[in-house]
């Protein structure tokens, strides 16, 4: 199989979905004629398609001509962002006010769907299945999970993910060993204290100058506690009270914050590092602390060599061996993670960024959009993976 010809033979296919996507944004959880859409598609092809009644997304199945084998998964995020569209002037510009693929979703899907199309012509190319997984609300956080704990992966050998990438011009990509997104995980801590007049602040328990004291102590956990050589980042982004009056102090405060590291066994650690600043300094100014700590998406890291390498190969038949270059590693998260825990995996990024033709935004802003020539790339790329991973051309 070309997979690089087959793939630019459908281009417009490729971009035709890429556009209705595009013009139709929905929300995570909410992806309900993105995913009928899909399942229309999908059909049409003569795959068979898994839906769930509980949850958005779906899961196709192809099953090769060339006789039993592994099974592999390709895997394409579909839902948006809460983000009103910059250009409104494009013919595929979102038709849902205040809704927007500004991070590539949309890209993701059609890829998977020009993928689709061309597997299920060509089932005797390859043993074995390929199970395509367009996943539901990726910018949640770990709504991945939905599919593991459903058992679509129960059967599933490896599992492959890309992103297209703002940061990287058309027609490179990166597949790097080891570390490559962090994860992203969310704590609350409580203070709540006493009432009391601002004019007798004596007579009660100022929770906001409490929390303010843990969010600087918090700190301390980054800069004085954290080996410099393990990346770690902690920040607080919102302080909310409960105070009404701005002669009174507050009766509680709340903070939110965020972690990100690559170390999973430090990753671990965090939650009880956490509450005991926040209780030796909360307790310390007699508020009462209460924490919660959310495991979000874990960190993504691509420690199966031979995955990586087999990835590199497709990357290399599709755009050439000098396309593939080197990326510092990302702070951002990626639930893709959630389905490396359950069996091995290897996740990459796709240049789609082109300044000649202005589109060079960072992703998650009104104004991203991505160079459609990448498009085929992507998808030739997934193709070619899951042909030679099952035709076993693992070294």
């Amino acid at each position: 199989m070309e997979a690089k010809t087959l793939a630019a033979a459908e281009k417009d296919y490729i971009l035709a979905q890429r556009h209705y996507f595009h013009a139709h944004p929905e929300l995570g959880r909410e992806e309900k004629n993105t995913t009928a859409h899909i399942v229309e598609e999908l059909q049409k092809m003569g795959i068979p398609v898994q839906t769930f009644p509980d949850i958005t997304g779906c899961v196709g199945t192809i099953e090769g001509t060339k006789g039993p084998g592994k099974t592999v998964m390709l895997r394409a995020d579909i839902d948006a962002l809460p983000i009103q569209e910059a250009d409104t002037t494009k013919s595929y510009a979102s038709q849902n006010p205040g809704v927007m693929h500004a991070c590539g979703h949309d890209c993701h899907t059609a890829m998977l769907l020009g993928a689709a199309k061309i597997l299920s012509a060509h089932r005797d190319a390859f043993p074995g299945k390929v199970k395509l997984l367009f996943q539901m609300g990726e910018e949640i956080g770990t709504e991945s999970r939905h599919y593991v704990e459903k058992g679509c992966l129960d059967d599933v050998d490896a599992v492959f993910g890309m992103h297209v990438w703002s940061l990287l011009e058309t027609g490179i990509a990166n597949l790097q060993d080891g570390e490559r997104m962090a994860c992203s995980d969310r704590f609350t801590i409580t203070l709540t204290g006493r009432a009391a007049s601002s004019d007798a602040p004596e007579q009660g328990t100022d929770p906001i100058t409490a929390a303010a004291s843990v969010v600087m102590g918090l700190q301390q956990l980054v800069s004085r506690k954290n080996d410099p050589e393990n990346t770690f980042v902690l920040t607080v982004g919102m302080m909310n009270s409960d105070g009404e009056q701005k002669g009174h102090l507050a009766r509680s405060v709340q903070l939110v914050g965020t972690t990100r590291t690559f170390n999973k066994a430090f990753r671990k650690t965090l939650p009880q590092r956490i509450e005991k600043v926040a209780r030796a300094i909360g307790e310390g100014l007699d508020c009462q602390v209460d924490c919660t700590y959310f495991f979000g998406p874990a960190p993504l890291i691509n420690e199966h060599q031979e995955l990586n390498e087999l990835g590199r190969q497709a990357v290399a038949e599709v755009m050439g061996s000098k396309a593939l270059v080197p990326m510092e590693k990302q702070m951002g998260a990626e639930d893709f993670s959630v389905l490396m825990e359950k069996v091995p995996g290897v996740f990459m990024f796709l240049g789609a960024r082109n300044e000649k033709k202005g589109i060079c935004c960072v992703h998650h802003h009104p104004a991203f959009d991505v160079d459609e020539d990448a498009l085929p790339y992507g998808t030739g790329i997934e193709v070619a993976f899951a042909v030679k991973y099952l035709n076993g051309h693992m070294a």
